[in-house]
């Protein structure tokens, strides 16, 4: 009992416990970060303006944008988050350092800022740094969402079956409908809100809205995840039996948007299509489909843009692949675009039936100065004026050359379009990967359906996934 009592009072036997103490844990960085910001406000009477009909609707929007003044919004009892006179702008944030910004005017891409193999990263697709420079009757569509029908609709001519019926659309580009009509979804501020680091927009597209047929509503996501891939989901139903090909129209150069068309050339391209469809004189389809093969389309293997551009008589590539599809297949590969000095690799995936392949013919071409007689704006005819409030950059001038005009002085056919940063954006300049269906497909039997029918939904997913080609490309 002694001895129980000295190992007791020693001490040396009794276990002191301490509380545990919690260190705190190091701050973990998400993989990707989502911020919000404003990047403008709609003109006031924007609603008016594009409910009115004719060829100025551009021109109106873009003086209407420089005389206004940003000011705060009107506050009212049912003013929310939602307010569709602000222009609204998504950044994301990746840890692997590329950075993605998103507008809601038009559904929008603004920015893609991705690392090269140096590991220094670059904005790689074309924009203009205010809201009033997209207003612009010269704005060709940059990073834009295109609908409610992306490409040409010969003579705006529709019939919709199973009813028959023969609609006709706005005539934008000459006698053809083109993205959409001359206010199509990239002229409108789509409503967004966030769910996680995916926003998601939308629209409601009225009936005969361009003279499309029943009341469509479209919703785009946009989600960008850490593996530098940016995802778009776009979706569609309709009141009444319609025709939907929507698209997204980012012009790519990957070795910066401001490098021009020199280094443009140099990118390597690779298209899984074994066919594309034939056009005309004027650019639009035929209905007819040719192989590839042989021909300067060939892109089925990894070919130099600079050895294959010489050989096409347009000027340049635009036209419509017929991707090759396995059967039910989701998400199909389309195209892979690599700039070797840089090492920046874009491949393109999507589960539609067709891709516009795009080399920026259409913007201003410096070497091409002609002088152009003077001529009356007012006496131009109504198809000279539609086609010059299609958004195309070759079939407008700024505000500069109309002033000349009027001053009785000769204009010049080559004008800057000039973008971000002070860039002047160039023919050959630029690149588009479009995932679509075929243009026209509705008046085509032998090509993809393009009818959506009310219970039906449209689904359009499009992945740019980026990446590294790190070493020698072979």
């Amino acid at each position: 009992m002694a001895e129980e009592a000295e190992e007791k009072a020693s001490g040396d036997t009794v276990s002191i416990t301490k509380p545990d103490t919690v260190e705190p844990k190091p701050v973990k960085t998400p993989d990707v970060e989502l911020v919000i910001d404003g990047f403008g406000f709609m003109p006031k009477d924007y609603d008016s303006l594009i409910k009115s009909k004719g060829s100025s609707i551009l021109k109106k929007m873009s003086k209407v944008a420089k005389e206004s003044k940003p000011s705060e919004p009107e506050q009212s009892p049912c003013a929310s988050s939602s307010n569709i006179d602000i222009v609204r702008r998504y950044t994301w944030k990746t840890k692997n350092r590329m950075t993605v910004q998103v507008i809601t005017y038009g559904a929008t891409i603004t920015s893609i800022q991705v690392p090269d193999k140096k590991g220094v990263p670059d904005d790689v697709i074309a924009g203009f740094d205010t809201l009033e420079e997209y207003f612009q009757p010269r704005n060709p569509y940059f990073g834009a969402t295109i609908g409610r029908y992306a490409n040409f609709i010969r003579d705006g001519s529709v019939i919709v079956k199973p009813s028959g019926r023969v609609y006709m659309l706005s005539t934008n580009r000459g006698h053809n409908h083109y993205n959409g009509g001359h206010i199509g979804f990239d002229k409108v501020n789509w409503r967004s809100y966030v769910t996680g680091n995916t926003v998601i927009m939308t629209h409601v597209s009225e009936r005969f809205h361009e003279g499309y047929p029943g009341t469509l509503m479209a919703q785009v996501m946009f989600e960008v995840t850490c593996d530098n891939t940016l995802k778009i989901e776009m979706k569609c139903t309709t009141s009444d039996p319609t025709i939907v090909n929507l698209s997204s129209a980012p012009y790519f150069n990957l070795a910066g948007h401001h490098r021009g068309p020199e280094v443009m050339y140099d990118h390597i391209f690779t298209v899984n299509a074994d066919k594309y469809t034939a056009v005309d004189d004027e650019g639009l389809v035929t209905g007819q489909k040719n192989i590839v093969g042989g021909t300067a389309y060939d892109f089925r293997v990894p070919r130099v843009l600079r050895t294959m551009i010489p050989k096409i008589p347009m000027g340049g590539y635009d036209i419509n692949y017929c991707i090759t599809q396995g059967t039910e297949q989701d998400l199909t590969f389309h195209a892979r675009c690599l700039h070797p000095l840089t090492g920046r690799v874009l491949e393109v995936y999507s589960n539609q039936p067709g891709m516009q392949f795009y080399t920026g013919n259409l913007l201003p071409d410096p070497d091409k100065i002609v002088e152009e007689p003077v001529g009356d704006e007012e006496e131009k005819t109504e198809s000279e004026s539609g086609s010059e409030s299609s958004s195309d950059e070759s079939s407008v001038k700024d505000e500069e050359a109309n002033e000349e005009e009027s001053e009785g002085k000769k204009s010049y056919g080559y004008v800057p379009l000039m973008g971000k940063n002070g860039t002047c954006y160039r023919k050959h300049g630029l690149f588009c990967v479009m995932p679509q269906n075929y243009p026209d497909a509705v008046n085509h039997k032998n090509f993809p359906n393009s009818v959506l029918n009310p219970g039906e939904v449209y689904v359009h997913k499009i992945q740019y996934k980026f990446g590294i080609l790190l070493g020698k490309y072979v």
